[in-house]
This record gives C-alpha cells, structure tokens and sequence, in this order.
C-alpha cells in the first residue's frame, strides 16, 4: 500500500511512496505531481515512489556539480557524457543513499523498477519537454548499486544539451530548474499504449487509442507501429477489452483535469494500469506539411503512379521542390506560363500525406492553347483507351497542331534527358565517397543531387509527353482505318520495343529517395529489350492496312501506287518506339539518382542515431531540409515528442487510404458506389484474355499466389516482382502509358485498368480478365 512521503534527517521531503497524505507538488515535478493526483484520486497506478527535488538538492551542493551547473548556466556547452559522469562522481548525503535504496525495494520488492525524470519543467503547458530527459527500464530494485547510478543519470539528464537547448528557446530560467526522480514498479505487461482523449488529427468528438504488445516503451520509440483505433468518444463500448477499458480511464483523468490528456498505460492480460498522464497542450488537424486547403480542384490522375503513397516530411519537401521545378520548367518552354503565372500557388499539393496536382492549376496554364484544355480533361477524367470517337480525334488532331509548334521545346527536352543519362553514368562508374563526407559536405553533396534531379525531371516529363503525344499520333492513326481496334494494334506494335537500361539495385524502386530496391530486398524489373516482336508485328499490321481501301498516290518516275499510310505507319512506330525509349532511360536514370540521394539521407540519419538525435535512422525522414541541415551542423532539431508526433500521423495517412481522383477542399473519403452485375469496365491496357482468383494485394512488399489476377488501387515500378507471378492485372488507377499497362505489355499479361471499386468487389473470386475489351468479368 502506498504511504506517505518521508522526511530526511535534514526536515526535508527527499523520498517516498506516494500516498493518500497532501504533499507539496512542487518538490515532486511534472510527473511526480500527476501521478500524485492520480493515486489521491485512486486511478490504477502501479506502487510508485519519488526521489523529490529536495534530493536533487541534496546533491547539487556538490563542489563539481555546483561548477557544472554554474558553467552551463554562462553559456558554456558540455557533452552528455561529461555531465553524467560529473553526477557518477557527485558525494550523496549517506542518509539520502540509504533511503533512495530503501524506497526502490518498498515500491519493487526483489522486482524491477522504471527510473523515469520528472523535471520541474517538464508537462507544462505548451512544452511538455518529453523524451528530453532520461529514462531507464528495468532495474534491480534490491540492487542498491544500481538504483543509485540510474537515479544519478537521471538527475544529470536535467544539463544534457539538448533539454539545455529546449530550455533556452522556451527562454526558461536554468538557475530554478531542479529534477525529481520517479521510481515505478514495472509491469510485465503484455499490453500497453497511448490513449489521445481528443484524436490529434480529427474532430473534438474523437479519440484515439494506440496498442502494442509488450512494453510502451516500444510506441513511445518508434521501434513498433502501434494498432490504431480512432472512435467517437462515446462508442468506447466498440473497442476490444483492453484498449476500451485504457480509453474509459482515460476519460475519466479528463474529466477530472478538464482539459484533453495524453494517456500511457499498460495492461497484464485485461488489467490496464495507468504509468503516465499530462495535458495535450496543441490539437494539430495535420503533420504540419500538408499544403493549406482552398477551393481549387485536385487530381491524382497522372500522378499516383510517379508519386505513390504517404510522404514523409524530408522526402515531401524533395518531391515538392523536384515535381514543382519540373512542371514550371516544361510549362515555361512551351510558353504556357509567363512573368507573374510563376508566382501563382503551387502545381503540386500534398493532401492527407499524399501528393496531388492543382488541376484548376493545370487548366489555366494550358488555356491559351488551342483545344489543349479539352484534351487535358480528357485525358486525365475523359474515356477508355479502346473508345474512340469524335471528340479524341479532335482533342488529338488539335494536340497534334499544338505539337507542331514545340518541337524545338522536344529538342531540348531530349537533350536534358541525355544529359541526366549520362551525367547517371558517370557516377556509376566514379562514384563518389560519401563515408569521408563530414555531415556538412554530405547535406551539400545531396543538393548537388537534388538540383541535377531537378533538371532531370523536368527532362523527363517533357520526353513522357512526348512519348505520350507520339504514341497518340499512332493510336489515332490506326483508329482512323481500324476503328476500335487502333488502340490494340498500338499497343501491340509497341509492345518490347525499346532498350532500356538495366535497373541497378541501389537505385529508388518507386519513387525519388524512396527506398531502393537493396532495402525492399527485391530484384529489379529486367527490360525485356525484345524488338522481334515489333518486327513480327509491324509487316502483319501493314497487310491489314493494305486490306483496307486507303489514300495512295502515283510515283511519277515509276508510276507505281503507293499507300501512304504505310509511310506514315512506320514513321509514328519509329518515334513512338523512340520516344518511349527515351522516357524509360530518362526514368531508371531519375531513380537511380534517386538512390544515391536515399544513401546520403540514410547515412546521415545513421550518424545522428549515433549522436543520440534520433532513435532509429529513418527518423531522418521525419524533419525537413531546415531542420536537417541544423542538425547537421550540430544544431537545434525538433523534440523527440514532435517526431513521435509525425511518426503517428503517417501511420494515421496510411491508414486513411488513397485520395480520391478528383476533388475540392478535404477529400471526401466516402467510397463511391460499387457498379451493378458482374461486368466491371475499364482500359484494355495489355491485350490478351487469362482466368484466375482474385487477389487483393496493398503493398509492393505483399506476396501474390502464382497465377492469381493481381488487383490493387495503383502500382509503381516496385511491384514489378509481383507482375511476373500474376496471370493478370486489374488496377483502379492507371493510363494506358502507365507503369502497369507498360510492363504487363512487356510480359505479355493482360491488363485492365481503371476498373472502379476492383480492390473492394473482386477478392477472392473467380475472374475473367479480358485485356482486349477492357473487361473484368466475375464467373460466379
């Protein structure tokens, strides 16, 4: 039972269990002051004990801690590690000694103990300070030795630089700051995590429950992603046992303080325990890197499959910067923005984590020419790739015009993309030595690699365009004699006839400084380079022209017929097969960059793991470019709270799903209605008919059963392992020049894309895919 706190020999509270008895908070700390009112209230803390401030005194009348603490008060910076041995050194009251190993075995017994800090500055409002100062798990509470070394290095944890640092910037006085130190009996627990009465991210009425197993120390780290629920504050009754009875104490802790809390706990088997509860000081509605809402229409169309998935803050920013450089860069050439047009809101948004592009943007720089607003509605909203119709031969015919009047803009475009290819090479074959790099000269050398990319995508895109505008002139070509075949017979004469560079396994799988296939432990799509079925294919295509009745004209010199559209057949085969070509170099070389920029950020985020900044290297994702180049040069970061903090919403993103097609403001997340029968339409994107189940993959990294009809919401360069064990591909995203439409050409897959609802109707069932068509067909 939990008792009152005991005074020293010098009439002081120094330590105790806590207790019914009033005590002064103010010699207890943040933590220590809650968790007193917890026990006073009778919530379910686990036996606890407080090394007050007056302990802490106690030993700052040390001669090397009172010149320590002087020192750092002037300004004078010292390591962690000098500062905890100054504390290791300091001479402790014997009688002070006595009573701390004592108050470890009243809370403890032969059991272990948690020695956590409980600052005086520490749970205030609007800086909770967390994960400043230092914990420790674990201890042998009848191991007086090693109680004592812990309550020592959680007294030093008060002058470690980076709470030093967090002081200063909350302009804090250094000179009344003093440490309590918490002793907790452990609980085995095999349950714990966090309750947020009010949900961070969502409306008032919310809350949000987060689970692991084991300790919560493994939440708190980062070193687990935790079971999520988010649920109205009055449906409690909807959770599992352990995570509803952790929300109802919680609630309850709220009631008590009036104010919204943040809720550690553990459980043993249904048994919750509450270990820790302070104020939630701001209520965020994002990560703080979502672009600001307005009403301008967004799209994903066009840009899921170049920009997949939730974005983390550092790799936000370099996407931003690259996509935004690159869309300027092409619109600038083909003179479709000028002057003040540069300074209008950004391209490219991020939404819920995700990328999405400013379609009324997009609209308005393409306005000035002909048709080409016509033609961007319908190519990113308008019909199949296999209908044909008035209006996309006119859409294409006035691109066609407008193309007539870019070709020196196609030239340059071609030029940087060969640049990007070689200058890829080069660093292939001379690559450079990032591990002499200081962290300085390595942030310098990633911009170095972010500029070059900057170029190089803009390279890119404008050879995708191309290679899209070629492949239109063909398509429309044949769909002018053949009808709805043309789109098929595209793509057939397309199909293998391009070379492009082998994928190197450091290179970004999906995405710019996205993890690269090395890290997804995956091998790299092969280019199948196989230019003989072009070769097969083209002759028989020209017979079936030849069938047809045609515009031919006489050789004056021979007098011999000629079919002209033989003529201009081969020509738009040569450039589509060209251009396509072009684009698929321009693209593993972008992402091979891509790679190098992933070294350098991973390497970076391995040294400041070392230097204690961060708990694990991939949290060097969760700053920005600003924050990362301070934390270079041995600078201020963002608190580990604030990373938590970051850590949480991505898990929250991803958990959201994807963004819709099209939209205004806060996408609308209600899924739209599933189609009637068992006929799903959508783009024959890959020829050819195949049989098989259903299966609904999510992930790049999900297994697929050899010869199942892979299903998704949208795939990437990254999920080429998985197109080699499917029998077909039906996606809910995606063109006909898209990553999977390409690909499933490539390895002779039918494929059918843009199929609504797929990933929600079609899992586990028997299909029928038909990539002639563009029809999914459930066989009930």
């Amino acid at each position: 039972m939990n008792q009152p706190i005991e005074s020293t020999s010098r009439g002081r509270l120094s330590t105790g269990l806590l207790g019914e008895n009033p005590v002064d908070p103010r010699v207890l700390g943040g933590k220590g002051r809650s968790l007193a009112e917890l026990v006073e209230a009778r919530y379910p803390v686990p036996p606890t004990g407080v090394v007050t401030t007056a302990g802490y005194a106690d030993v700052g009348l040390d001669s090397g801690v009172e010149r320590l603490i002087a020192s750092i008060v002037a300004g004078v910076d010292h390591d962690a590690d000098d500062v905890d041995a100054v504390f290791l050194a300091a001479v402790v009251p014997p009688e002070l000694e006595a009573q701390i190993g004592e108050l470890a075995v009243r809370v403890a017994g032969t059991g272990r103990l948690a020695v956590r800090s409980s600052a005086t500055v520490e749970d205030l409002e609007g800086s909770s300070f967390a994960g400043q100062y230092r914990s420790l798990l674990d201890v042998s509470a009848d191991d007086a030795v090693a109680v004592m070394r812990a309550v020592r290095l959680v007294w030093a944890s008060l002058w470690h630089p980076a709470p030093v640092a967090y002081r200063r910037a909350f302009d804090i006085d250094e000179r009344n700051v003093a440490m309590a130190v918490v002793m907790m009996r452990m609980v085995p627990a095999t349950t714990a995590g966090v309750v947020f009465t009010t949900d961070p991210g969502g409306a008032d009425e919310s809350a949000r429950v987060e689970a692991v197993e084991g300790l919560g120390e493994k939440l708190v780290s980062g070193q687990r992603t935790p079971s999520a629920w988010v649920v109205r504050r009055d449906e409690a009754a909807a959770l599992p046992t352990v995570p509803r009875r952790a929300l109802e104490l919680a609630l309850a802790i709220e009631a008590m303080h009036d104010v919204p809390q943040d809720v550690e706990w553990a459980a043993v088997g249904d048994d919750v325990s509450v270990v820790q509860a302070r104020p939630i000081t701001v209520l965020q509605t994002d990560d703080g890197f979502d672009t600001p809402i307005d009403d301008h229409e967004l799209t994903t169309a066009g840009i899921v499959e170049m920009v997949p998935g939730v974005l983390p803050p550092l790799r936000w920013e370099i996407i931003h910067f690259l996509l935004e450089e690159a869309f300027r860069s092409v619109l600038d050439n083909l003179g479709l923005i000028r002057g003040d047009r540069a300074e209008e809101p950004p391209f490219v948004r991020r939404v819920r984590g995700r990328v999405a592009i400013d379609f009324d943007q997009l609209r308005a720089a393409v306005a000035t020419s002909p048709g080409a607003a016509d033609e961007l509605e319908a190519q990113y909203f308008g019909t199949t790739a296999s209908s044909g119709g008035g209006h996309r031969r006119r859409a294409g015919r006035s691109r066609l015009r407008h193309t007539l009047h870019t070709l020196r803009t196609q030239r340059i475009a071609v030029d940087n993309a060969e640049v990007l290819i070689r200058a890829v090479r080069v660093l292939r074959s001379e690559p450079v030595d990032t591990a002499a790099m200081s962290n300085g000269e390595l942030v310098s050398y990633l911009d170095r690699i972010v500029d070059l990319a900057a170029r190089g995508l803009a390279a890119e895109l404008a050879v995708a365009a191309s290679a899209a505008a070629a492949y239109r002139r063909l398509e429309l070509m044949l769909e002018d004699d053949l009808g709805a075949d043309g789109p098929r017979e595209a793509q057939r004469v397309t199909t293998g006839a391009w070379e492009s560079d082998a994928r190197r396994r450091h290179a970004s799988a999906a995405i710019f400084a996205g993890p690269s296939w090395c890290e997804l432990e995956a091998d790299p799509p092969v280019p199948a380079g196989d230019a003989g079925v072009v070769e097969n294919t083209l002759p028989e295509l020209e017979r079936r022209l030849k069938a047809q009745p045609g515009r031919r004209r006489r050789r004056i010199l021979t007098g011999q017929f000629v079919d002209l559209r033989i003529h201009l057949l081969r020509r738009l085969v040569n450039d589509a097969r060209d251009q396509l070509r072009r684009r698929e170099q321009a693209k593993a070389a972008f992402l091979e960059l891509g790679g190098e920029a992933r070294s350098v950020l991973m390497q970076l985020g391995r040294r400041l793991t070392t230097a204690g900044v961060f708990t694990a290297q991939g949290d060097v994702e969760l700053v920005s470019m600003a924050e990362l180049r301070r934390l270079s040069a041995g600078g201020l970061g963002p608190r580990p709270d604030e990373l938590r903090r970051r850590r949480n919403w991505l898990g929250r993103y991803e958990a959201e799903g994807q963004l819709p097609v099209r939209f205004v403001g806060v996408p609308d997340r209600e899924p739209a209605p599933l189609p009637d029968g068992d006929v799903l339409e959508g783009w024959a994107a890959s020829p050819g008919r195949q049989r098989g189940r259903g299966q609904v993959v999510r992930s790049a990294s999900d297994g697929l059963e050899t010869g199942a009809v892979l299903v998704a919401e949208a795939t990437d360069a990254s999920w080429s392992p998985l197109f080699v064990e499917a029998a077909a591909i039906v996606v809910e995203r995606g063109g006909p020049l898209s990553h999977a439409a390409i690909l499933a050409r490539e390895l002779g897959i039918p494929a059918v894309l843009n199929v609504e609802g797929a990933t929600r109707l079609l899992d586990g069932l028997p299909l029928a895919v038909d990539g002639d068509q563009g029809l999914v067909v459930i066989e009930r």
